[in-house]
C-alpha cells in the first residue's frame, strides 16, 4: 500500500481526490476508501506524551541593561519601560549544552521592529532543576548572557547603537539557531530574511547571507518583498554531521502555491545551495487553521520534527503540535509526509509536575518556539512567553507568562 496514498488521506475531501486519482476503476473504490481512509484516521492519532519534567522561569525576570520597553503600552499590569534592565524573555530556540544546561536564543524583543530599539538581542545560557516524580525545583537559573554585536560593521545598513554595535530588536529578529562544530552560531532571522554567523562571544563574523528572491517587507534594504512580515527563518535543522543547514520559512512567498519552503545551505562553503528562493529543497503543507510553524530539528540524516501552531492561546488555542518528517517521503503533491508525533493541547500528566491538581497537562502558548531531542524517548519544548503580552495561564489579564520549559516522553523515534 503506498504510503503517499495513506498520508493523503488526512482528510475526507484529500481521500476522494487521492482515490480518483491513484485508481483505475473508481467503480469498485467504495470499500478501499473506508480501509484507507479509517486507517488514516488512526495514524492521525498519536499517543498522548507524558510530562516527565516541569521547570519555570518567572515572566518578571530581568538582567541589568539599559531601560528596555520604552515604546510599548502596559499590559497585564506591567508598566513599562523598565528602567535601566531588560526582560529574559522572548525564547524563539533553544540548544542543549554541557551539564545540564541549554542555550536560549531571544528573539528582537517586543514584536516589531518599531517598538524593539532598546531591547538587546541576546543568547542566554540556562540550567532548569526540572520539577520529576522523583524531586527537583522546577526553577531555571540564567548563568551566562551573550549580547549580539557587529563591531567589524557586517551588517550592510546603520544600527541603533552606532557606538558599541551592540545589536537591538530594531536590528534583526533572530528566530532559530544551531551551533558548528567549531562552537559558533548560526543563526536564522526574519527581518532580511538571512542566515547570520557569530562566535561563541556573540560577534557577528561575516555579512548576512541571504537567498535570491527573498526579502521580508521588514528588509532594510531596497529589495520588492516576497514575503510578509515576520514571516522569515522561525526554524532552522542541521544535519547530524554538521555539514548542511536547513532553514525554513514562516510563511510562505507571495504569488506562490501556500507552503513553507526548506532551503539548504552549505556550511562548509558558507552558500546555500539553491539557486533562487522560488527553489526550495522541500515544502511543507500546514494543517488547516494552522498559521505557523515554531521549530524544526532533525534526529537523523533525513529524520525530523516540526512544531505547528495557530495564532491563539490558552483556552481558545487549538493548533499546538508536534509532527514527525522526512526528506525521503514526500505526498502525491511534492510536500513532506507529516505524522502526527504530539498534541501539546493534550499531555498525560500523572504526576501532577505543574502543581494545578490536574492529571492532564496543556502547553497553550501562543508562541512555541524552542524544540531539542533529548533521546529516542524524550524531547524538551520551551515557549516564547512575549513579555509583558503573553496570557495563556492567566486569563485575568493580571499575570503575564512564565517561561516554561517541559520534558515529554514520547513514542520511540527510533529502534
Amino acid at each position: 500500500m503506498n504510503s503517499r496514498i495513506i498520508y493523503s488521506l488526512t482528510s475526507p475531501l484529500r481521500t476522494a481526490k487521492s482515490l480518483s486519482k491513484h485508481s483505475k476503476r473508481p467503480g469498485r473504490n467504495t470499500l478501499r476508501w473506508l480501509i484507507l481512509l479509517l486507517l488514516s484516521q488512526t495514524t492521525a492519532i498519536s499517543q498522548a506524551a507524558t510530562l516527565i519534567g516541569f521547570a519555570t522561569l518567572p515572566a518578571d525576570t530581568f538582567t541589568p541593561g539599559p531601560s528596555s520597553g520604552q515604546l510599548i503600552e502596559a499590559s497585564n499590569e506591567r508598566q513599562p519601560p523598565f528602567k535601566d534592565q531588560q526582560p529574559v524573555q522572548g525564547f524563539s530556540a533553544l540548544l542543549i549544552g554541557e551539564n545540564g544546561s541549554y542555550f536560549a536564543l531571544s528573539d528582537n524583543g517586543f514584536g516589531r521592529r518599531d517598538n524593539s530599539f532598546d531591547y538587546l538581542l541576546s543568547i542566554y545560557q540556562i540550567v532548569p532543576d526540572f520539577r520529576t516524580a522523583n524531586g527537583g525545583t522546577g526553577n531555571i537559573q540564567v548563568t551566562e548572557i551573550t549580547h549580539l554585536s557587529d563591531p567589524q560593521h557586517h551588517l550592510p545598513y546603520p544600527v541603533i547603537h552606532k557606538a558599541s554595535r551592540q545589536l537591538t530588536g530594531a536590528d534583526l529578529d533572530p528566530e532559530s539557531f544551531r551551533r558548528a562544530a567549531d562552537g559558533s552560531f548560526w543563526i536564522g532571522e526574519e527581518f532580511n530574511p538571512s542566515l547570520l554567523h557569530l562566535n561563541t562571544k556573540g560577534t557577528l563574523l561575516a555579512p548576512p547571507f541571504k537567498l535570491d528572491g527573498l526579502a521580508s517587507v521588514d528588509n532594510p534594504s531596497d529589495e520588492p518583498a516576497t514575503l510578509p512580515r515576520s514571516r522569515g527563518f522561525e526554524g532552522m535543522a542541521i544535519s547530524p554531521d554538521g555539514k548542511w543547514l536547513y532553514p525554513m520559512l514562516e510563511g510562505g512567498l507571495k504569488d506562490t502555491e501556500a507552503g513553507l519552503n526548506i532551503y539548504t545551505f552549505d556550511l562548509e562553503q558558507q552558500v546555500f545551495f539553491n539557486n533562487h528562493a522560488n527553489q526550495p529543497s522541500y515544502r511543507y503543507r500546514l494543517d488547516n487553521g494552522a498559521t505557523a510553524i515554531g521549530d524544526f530539528t532533525l534526529y537523523s540524516k533525513t529524520q525530523g520534527l516540526v512544531i505547528e501552531r495557530d495564532s491563539k492561546q490558552g483556552e481558545n488555542a487549538l493548533i499546538k503540535k508536534i509532527y514527525k518528517v522526512d526528506f525521503k517521503q514526500l505526498d502525491a503533491d511534492g510536500f513532506l509526509i507529516k505524522t502526527l508525533l504530539v498534541d501539546l493541547l493534550e499531555i498525560k500528566d500523572p504526576h501532577d509536575l505543574n502543581r494545578d491538581g490536574e492529571s492532564q497537562f496543556s502547553f497553550p502558548f501562543w508562541t512555541i518556539e524552542g524544540l531539542v531531542v533529548l533521546n529516542r524517548t524524550t524531547v524538551g519544548i520551551v515557549n516564547d512567553n512575549n513579555y509583558p503580552f503573553g496570557q495563556a495561564r492567566d486569563n485575568s489579564n493580571t499575570q503575564p507568562d512564565n517561561n516554561e520549559f517541559i520534558l515529554l516522553e514520547i513514542t520511540p523515534l527510533w529502534d
